[in-house]
C-alpha cells in the first residue's frame, strides 16, 4: 500500500509546527493507493489552531487504522461461506452489508455461481460524528473455481459390482491431489476393497475398506495397508467425525485416526464426499503396542461390541469373551498369528473382569487402568453424546506390562443431537456413564477422586482445547463447500430423509447450512451446560 501526504499541494514526510502569531489554514491530503483501488482522504480545509490540528491528526489515524483493519479481515475471493469482520475495530461499532448475497448470523453466504462475480462489502461507522461508509470489493468464485478436496478413482477387475463386508475385490486406484499437492499422489495401484460397517451397511452410501498390496502413504505422513473410506451418511454435515478426531488428537490419547476428505469415484460413478481414516489396528503409526510374541503379558487391543448379538454369536468369526452378558472382541492379538496361546485369551478376559469387579467394589483401580486415558475419552464422548460410548467401537488398548487404556476413539456420525432413536439426544444431560450406558464410567463416576480428576482436566483444557473446537465447524464445513454441493446431489438427503436414526429436528431443516448451525449451537449449548455442571 503506497501513503503519500501533502500539505497545500505540497508533498510531506513530516508535518512540522510552526509558532506562528495568528492561525494558519492548511490543508491536509492523504492519498492511499493499493491493488483493488486508490482512495483520496481530505482531512481539512479549514483554519486549525494548534490543539484543533493535533487532534484532526489522531482522528485522521483512527480513520486509516479502522480501515486498514476491516480490509484485513476481508478476502480478495470468497469460495465459501465466509466470517463478517468484527462489529467493533479500535472500540468503534462497525456495520457490514454486501450486494451479492445475505449475510446470516454475522457471516457472508456462498451462492454457487456459475461464473465468478464481484461484490462490494460497505462498511459503515462513525468518527466524531461524521458517518462513514467504505466499500470493500471482493470476488464470489463460481462453483467451478473453489478449491477441489483430493479425489480417488477406484476401477475394479472387469468393473466387478463390490457388494460384500467378507471378500474383497480387487483392482486398481488412482489419487488426484487436486489443491492438496503438500500429499504424495498416486497412479493405478493395486488394491483391494470391500463393504464395512454394521448399520450403515444398510444405507445407501456404502462405506468401504480399502487394502493395498503394499504400505501406502494414503494422504497422510505415514504409510500402512489398511484404510478405510467412511461414508457419514446419516450426518447431514459429514463433519461429526472429524470434530471429534480432531478435539482427542489434542488430548493424551496417543494413537487418533486421521481425518481429511476426498470425492470418491468407483468405477467411473462418483459415490460422493467420504473420510479418509485409519484402520484401529496395532501398527507402529496407529496402537503401537507390542505384537506378534508369544507370550501372556504382550500388547492387547480390545473392543466392546454389542452389536456381535445382532449377528448372533454363534455366528461370528471374531474372538471375544463375555463379561455380564458384554462381548469384548480380541483385535490384537489375532488368533490366527502364529503367536497366538489361548494364555492371552485367558490373561486379557480375567484382566478386564478385575477391572470391572474391582470398579463395581469401589476398590483402588491405580494400579489396573490409566486414568488420564479414560478422563478424555470420556470427555470427547461426552461431549458429543455419542450413541455408541457404551454400545460400539469402544477402544481399549494394553501395551505390555502396562496399564489398561482407553481409546482410540471411533465413530461420531451418530452423536450430537442427530440419531432419532434416541430419546435423551438433547445438549443438557449426563449420557455416557449412565448405568444402561457405559458400565466402566458407570462405576468410575461414583468415586469422588475420580470425578474431582474429571473436574480439574476439562477446567484444564476448556479454554484451550474445548471452546476452539466452536470455530472448527464452519471451518471444516467451509473446506469442502465443492465437495458436498455435489454430494448432496447424488444423496438428496437433506430435510428429506426420514428413517429410525433421523431426529425430527434434523429432518425440518432443510439446507446444509441450516444443520451446520443446528451442530454448531448444539456443541456450543452443551459446552455450556458441561461447564456449569463441572463447576457446581
Amino acid at each position: 500500500v503506497d501513503i503519500h501526504y501533502y500539505v497545500n499541494d505540497i508533498e510531506k514526510t513530516v508535518l512540522l509546527y510552526e509558532l506562528l502569531p495568528n492561525d494558519k489554514a492548511i490543508i491536509l491530503e492523504v492519498r492511499i493507493t493499493e491493488a483493488k483501488r486508490e482512495e483520496t482522504y481530505y482531512i481539512s480545509t479549514k483554519q486549525l489552531g494548534d490543539s484543533e490540528l493535533y487532534e484532526q491528526q489522531l482522528l485522521g489515524e483512527t480513520h486509516s487504522d479502522i480501515l486498514a483493519k476491516i480490509d484485513s479481515y476481508l478476502p480478495d475471493f470468497m469460495e465459501s461461506n465466509y466470517d463478517v469482520p468484527p462489529t467493533n475495530i479500535l472500540e468503534t461499532d462497525v456495520s457490514y452489508e454486501i450486494d451479492c448475497t445475505d449475510i446470516v448470523r454475522d457471516r457472508f453466504v456462498y451462492t454457487y455461481p456459475s461464473a465468478d462475480t464481484e461484490c462490494i462489502v460497505s462498511a459503515t461507522f462513525v468518527i466524531d460524528s461524521e458517518v462513514i461508509v467504505e466499500d470493500y470489493p471482493i470476488i464470489m468464485r463460481s462453483l467451478n473455481s473453489v478449491t477441489k478436496i483430493p479425489e480417488i478413482f477406484i476401477t475394479t477387475d472387469n468393473s466387478q459390482e463390490i457388494n460384500s463386508k467378507d471378500d474383497f475385490v480387487t483392482g486398481s486406484l488412482t489419487l488426484k491431489l487436486n489443491d492438496y499437492t503438500h500429499l504424495k499422489a498416486l497412479t493405478n495401484v493395486p488394491v483391494s476393497i470391500r463393504l464395512r460397517g454394521n448399520s450403515t451397511i444398510t444405507m445407501p452410501k456404502k462405506a468401504y475398506k480399502i487394502k493395498f498390496d503394499e504400505k501406502q502413504r494414503f494422504l497422510s505422513q505415514y504409510s500402512e495397508k489398511d484404510w478405510v473410506l467412511i461414508a457419514n451418511y446419516v450426518d447431514h454435515t459429514l463433519i461429526r467425525n472429524t470434530l471429534a478426531y480432531s478435539l482427542a488428537g489434542k488430548l493424551n490419547l496417543g494413537f487418533t485416526p486421521q481425518y481429511i476428505f476426498a470425492d470418491v469415484y468407483i468405477n467411473g460413478a462418483y459415490q460422493g464426499n467420504y473420510l479418509i481414516t485409519d484402520q484401529i489396528e496395532v501398527t507402529n503409526d496407529r496402537v503401537n503396542i507390542e505384537e506378534n510374541v508369544a507370550k501372556v503379558d504382550t500388547g492387547y487391543l480390545v473392543e466392546l461390541d454389542w452389536g456381535l448379538y445382532r449377528e448372533g454369536l454363534e455366528n461370528t468369526d471374531d474372538n471375544y469373551f463375555l463379561i455380564d452378558g458384554a462381548p469384548f472382541v480380541i483385535h490384537s492379538p489375532d488368533y490366527e498369528d502364529e503367536h497366538y496361546m489361548n494364555e492371552q485369551y485367558e490373561f486379557i478376559s480375567d484382566y478386564f473382569e478385575l477391572v470391572l469387579d474391582t470398579l463395581e467394589a469401589k476398590d483402588d483401580y491405580s494400579d489396573l487402568i490409566d486414568e488420564e486415558t479414560f478422563i478424555d475419552w470420556y470427555i470427547v464422548n461426552e461431549l458429543f453424546k455419542n450413541v455408541d460410548a457404551g454400545y460400539s467401537s469402544v477402544y481399549f488398548n494394553k501395551d505390555s506390562g502396562g496399564l489398561l487404556k482407553m481409546g482410540p476413539v471411533w465413530d461420531f456420525d451418530l452423536s450430537t443431537g442427530n440419531p432419532g432413536y434416541l430419546p435423551e439426544r438433547g445438549p443438557e444431560g449426563w449420557y455416557v456413564g449412565n448405568q444402561n450406558k457405559n458400565i466402566f464410567f458407570y462405576h468410575l463416576l461414583q468415586y469422588p477422586e475420580f470425578e474431582e480428576h474429571l473436574k480439574d482436566r476439562w477446567n484444564e483444557i476448556y479454554r484451550t482445547k474445548i471452546i476452539t473446537l466452536l470455530p472448527q465447524v464452519h471451518r471444516f464445513a467451509d473446506s469442502i463447500t465443492y465437495s458436498r454441493y455435489r454430494n448432496f446431489l447424488v444423496w438428496d438427503v437433506i430435510g428429506i430423509d426420514i428413517n429410525w436414526y433421523t431426529a425430527p429436528e434434523i429432518y425440518d431443516l432443510k439446507t446444509y447450512d441450516e444443520q451446520v448451525w443446528f451442530l454448531y449451537d448444539y456443541l456450543d449449548q452443551r459446552i455450556e451446560w458441561m461447564n456449569e455442571e463441572f463447576n457446581k
